[in-house]
C-alpha cells in the first residue's frame, strides 16, 4: 500500500501579526459599540423614567387650579426629594433590566446581558418648590396658566385704572381722617363766648346724622340684612403661616431677574388669575373653606365677615377720595353749600365756622355718596372710578337731614363693576401676602377633597434637576444629568 506524505502546515508570522490586529480591532469595536449602546440606551432610559415621574402631577391641583406640579408625598405624610428619588430609582431599575424577570428562568438564563447594566444610585441635585422665594414660583405657574386669556391689550384697561388712582393719589388720600380733623375744629368752638353778645356757642355739627349713620357699620349700611357666610379657616397649619415660622422645606434654584415692565405686567395677569379661580362676594365658588376668598386675600382675616367688611371699608376709602376730589372740583355744588354754611355760620353768630362747615358738609356729602356707590356695586351694578356731574347720584337735598338712607337708586351699568374694584385693590396690596394667602386657599380647598388630607404646597415639585448613576457587569460605570420642569 502506498501511503500518501502528508504536507506541512505553517503560519507566517506576517499573518499571525495580521490576525492579531484584527482582532484586537474586533474586540475594541465590540467594546466601543458596547460602550456607545449603553450611553445611548441610557439617555433614552434616563429621559423615558424622568418624564414618567414629572407625568405623576398632582391631578387636583391640575384639575382645580390649572397648575401643573409634582406632589413628593404621594399622598402620605411623608414628604422630599427622598420619596422623588425612590420613585424615578423604581422606574429605571425596570427599564434597565428590560423585562427579564418577567421570563421564564429557563429563557431567561439562555438570554445574554450584552451590556449588564444595572443601577447604582439616583440623586437629585437641585429643585424647585411652589412655594420657593416667597411663593413667586406659585405666582409664575398662575401666570403662565393665565396668560393665553389675557393680552397686553385687554390688560390696557386695568393699567388705565391704575394710572387714574395714582394721578389722583385715591390710594392715599384718607378723606376720613380729613373729616375728623375738621369736626375737632368745629367742636373747639362748643362753649367759647362770643365778644359781642356775650353769649356761650352752643350748636349742633351739621353732619351729625351722617356721623351716627357711621356708628351702624359699614356691613349693615351696605348689605342691610341680606344674610352673610358664617365660613372661618383655621390656617395655623397651612402654606404661609408655615413659611413664616420657618416651617416650609426650600428649593435650591434661584429665579430669573425681571424688569419693571415684567414684573408689572405679571401682577397684572396674576390678579386676573385669581379672580378666575378663586371666589368673591357676588360669585362664590363650591367645596371652599371659605366662600369670599378674594376678600381673604386682600384682608387676611379668618372669617368671611371679617374680610368682607375690611374690603368694603377699603373700596369706601377709595370711593370717598374719589368723590371729595370730584365735588371740591365742582364749582356749582361748592356754591350750593358754601350758601348753607354761610347761613349756618351767621344763625349761630361765629363767621369764622363757615368754612369749616363748608368742608364738613363736602366731606359728609362724599361719604353718602360712596356708601351709595359701594350699595350699587354689592348689587352687581357698575360705579365710575371718577365721576362727573351726570353720574353723581345724590342731590344736596336730604343730605344733612339724614333722609338719604332711603334713597337707593337701581344698579348703573356704567363704571367699574365689583369686581374691577377688586382689581385695583389686589394692584395696591403686598405682593408676600396675596402669595401666601393663596398658597394658604388652595392648600385649604385641596384638603378637603379625597385623599388629600395631607396636601401641601411646599411638597410640590415644578422642576428636578437629577444625577443618575450606572454600573455595568462589563466594567464601565456612566453618570447622566437629567433637568426636567413644566
Amino acid at each position: 500500500m502506498i501511503r500518501e506524505r502528508s504536507k506541512p502546515a505553517y503560519l507566517t508570522v506576517y499573518l499571525a501579526m495580521t490576525l492579531g490586529v484584527l482582532v484586537t480591532l474586533c474586540l475594541a469595536m465590540i467594546e466601543g459599540i458596547r460602550l456607545n449602546t449603553m450611553q445611548m440606551e441610557l439617555t433614552c432610559i434616563a429621559d423615558a423614567c424622568t418624564d414618567n415621574v414629572m407625568a405623576e402631577y398632582h391631578r387636583e391641583l391640575f384639575n382645580r387650579y390649572n397648575l401643573v406640579a409634582l406632589d413628593s408625598s404621594y399622598g402620605s405624610k411623608t414628604v422630599g426629594r427622598t420619596n422623588l428619588e425612590g420613585r424615578l430609582a423604581w422606574y429605571l431599575d425596570k427599564n434597565l433590566d428590560f423585562g427579564r424577570e418577567k421570563l421564564p428562568i429557563a429563557i431567561r438564563s439562555s438570554c445574554k446581558d450584552l451590556l449588564g447594566m444595572r443601577l447604582n444610585g439616583v440623586t437629585i441635585t437641585d429643585f424647585s418648590l411652589l412655594t420657593d422665594w416667597n411663593g413667586a414660583v406659585f405666582r409664575k405657574q398662575a401666570v403662565e396658566a393665565i396668560k393665553d386669556d389675557y393680552g397686553v391689550v385687554a390688560l390696557q384697561e386695568t393699567f388705565n385704572w391704575l394710572k387714574t388712582v395714582e394721578d389722583y393719589q385715591l390710594d392715599v388720600r384718607d378723606v376720613e381722617a380729613e373729616k375728623q380733623a375738621v369736626d375737632a375744629k368745629i367742636a373747639s368752638y362748643q362753649g367759647r363766648e362770643l365778644e359781642e353778645t356775650k353769649k356761650t356757642l352752643n350748636f349742633e355739627n351739621p353732619t351729625i346724622r351722617i356721623e351716627n349713620a357711621k356708628k351702624t357699620g359699614i356691613l349693615w349700611l351696605v348689605l342691610g340684612d341680606r344674610p352673610l357666610s358664617g365660613k372661618a379657616m383655621d390656617f395655623s397649619d397651612l402654606a404661609y403661616q408655615r413659611a413664616r415660622e420657618k416651617r416650609t422645606n426650600h428649593g435650591t434654584i434661584v429665579l430669573p431677574e425681571q424688569n419693571v415692565l415684567q414684573k408689572r405686567g405679571e401682577a397684572l395677569l396674576f390678579d386676573e388669575y385669581l379672580l378666575s379661580y378663586f371666589g368673591n362676594y357676588l360669585e362664590p365658588k363650591e367645596n371652599c373653606v371659605l366662600d369670599y376668598e378674594v376678600e381673604y386675600v386682600l384682608a387676611g382675616n379668618n372669617h368671611d365677615g371679617a374680610n368682607l367688611r375690611s374690603v368694603l371699608n377699603r373700596l369706601l376709602a377709595l370711593r370717598e377720595a374719589a368723590n371729595a376730589t370730584y365735588l371740591f372740583s365742582d364749582k356749582t355744588k361748592c356754591d350750593e353749600v358754601e350758601a348753607v354754611a354761610l347761613a349756618l355760620s351767621a344763625l349761630i353768630g361765629e363767621p369764622e365756622l363757615k368754612d369749616l362747615f363748608k368742608t364738613a358738609i363736602l366731606l359728609g356729602w362724599a361719604y353718602v355718596e360712596s356708601v351709595y356707590d359701594l350699595k350699587v356695586l354689592m348689587r352687581k351694578g357698575k360705579v365710575p372710578l371718577m365721576k362727573d356731574a351726570g353720574s353723581w347720584h345724590y342731590g344736596f337735598s336730604g343730605i344733612l337731614e339724614g333722609t338719604w338712607d332711603a334713597m337707593i337708586g337701581a344698579g348703573e351699568q356704567k363704571g367699574l363693576s365689583y369686581q374691577d374694584y377688586l382689581r385695583i385693590l389686589l394692584s395696591l396690596a403686598n405682593e408676600t401676602d396675596v402669595n401666601g394667602r393663596v398658597m394658604n386657599l388652595v392648600e385649604g380647598n385641596l384638603r378637603l377633597t379625597p385623599g388629600n388630607k395631607n396636601f401641601r404646597l411646599d411638597a410640590c415639585y415644578v422642576r428636578i434637576a437629577t444625577s443618575i448613576s450606572v454600573g455595568s457587569g462589563y466594567g464601565y460605570q456612566l453618570e447622566i444629568r437629567e433637568d426636567k420642569h413644566y
